[in-house]
């Protein structure tokens, strides 16, 4: 059992294209409001390496917190930025646990203080699992935090754990494989698939929203209706995990993937995948 107050590095990771409209107005600031802020936060930008005055203004919204920018080393897209910034903490903080935020969403004031609550509660699992609400253009959606998870659920879909509510030990990450390269999409869904197949993982669950998800309309936005990337992003889940469906999961996630975003069974199995 942990003694009280002897909290592993604890490392905020986001990932940006950069999208300056979101950090300045929502992850950033959301971060900086945390009652128990991260150790260190690491951004890493996709598309272009981040000048210095960027980094200066972007350091500006969360003082205190010592940052740390990166360029994508990897694969163009979330996955390869993340795992950049996973080898760095690999490399500076092995016993760390990391909370990711997508620059497009927030964390409540509450969020990291009763993560680590919860992992000091449960003799520090693998995986906490706080609720994430979803805003669905601008609507709240009501949603039930979960309690319980199994990688059949996000074969299926996606009970409640994706990016902006993944609170994972480094060892727990590096050890599922870390992020899938070149997967346009369903990051989370994939990731969630490999860690509960790992042996002995462990999970703790806060119960309460303390996430947002923004589901939108923005042209840049991965989980919008109808996106080209996110039919693609289905299109290789599928290919990966497809096999491991049965006939009522497979039903269930081209239902999800026609309510949420638009896109049939023939479009997604339909789609080249390659690129």
């Amino acid at each position: 059992m942990m003694l009280a107050g002897a909290f592993p590095p604890l490392i905020a990771l986001v990932a940006t294209k950069p999208r300056f409209e979101y950090l300045f107005g929502r992850s950033l600031p959301s971060i900086s409001s945390q009652e128990r802020k991260p150790d260190v936060l690491i951004v890493v930008s996709d598309e272009r390496p981040l000048t210095e005055s960027e980094q200066d203004q972007l350091r500006g919204c969360v003082e205190g917190v010592p940052v740390h920018f990166l360029n994508n080393k990897g694969t163009h897209g979330a996955a390869g930025s993340w795992n950049t910034g996973i080898e760095l903490i690999r490399a500076s903080w092995p016993a760390a646990y990391i909370a990711i935020l997508d620059d497009d969403d927030a964390w409540d004031t509450d969020h990291l203080q009763l993560c680590c609550d919860c992992a000091m509660a449960n003799d520090m699992p693998s995986v906490i699992v706080s609720g994430l609400r979803l805003c669905k253009e601008g609507i709240e959606v009501p949603t039930t935090p979960p309690v319980a998870l199994t990688a059949d659920d996000f074969l299926a879909g996606n009970p409640g754990w994706q990016g902006s509510n993944t609170f994972i030990s480094l060892r727990t990450l590096v050890g599922a494989g870390a992020f899938t390269e070149g997967l346009a999409s369903c990051n989370d869904r994939d990731l969630a698939v490999r860690v509960l197949s790992l042996p002995s993982v462990s999970f703790g669950f806060t119960g309460k929203h303390t996430a947002t998800w923004y589901l939108g309309t923005a042209a840049d936005q991965l989980s919008r209706k109808g996106g080209a990337e996110k039919l693609r992003g289905l299109a290789m889940f599928y290919q990966l995990h497809g096999r491991r469906m049965t006939p009522a999961i497979r039903k269930q996630f081209f239902e999800r993937a026609n309510a949420y975003f638009g896109f049939d069974e023939s479009q997604i199995t339909g789609t080249h995948t390659a690129g």
